[in-house]
């Protein structure tokens, strides 16, 4: 879910680039990044994760970079 709106999203923020990671072969990346649930969207020293990230929580994630 978290995939489909980002990807509509990206219409609103064309800058935005998505570098998605799967965690199963990258659990080093995943503890760097400071991530305990899945999906999660980090940049920098911010995060959003949740079982269910609606376009609303990640639309305001994007606003807030």
């Amino acid at each position: 879910m978290a995939r489909r709106e980002l990807k509509r999203l990206k219409e609103e923020f064309p800058d935005i680039e998505i570098e998605p990671i799967e965690i199963l072969t990258n659990r080093g990346k995943m503890k760097e990044d400071g991530v305990r649930q899945f999906p999660a969207l980090v940049y920098a020293d911010k995060s959003l994760s949740g079982f269910i990230l609606t376009r609303a929580a990640i639309r305001s994630y994007l606003v807030d970079l």
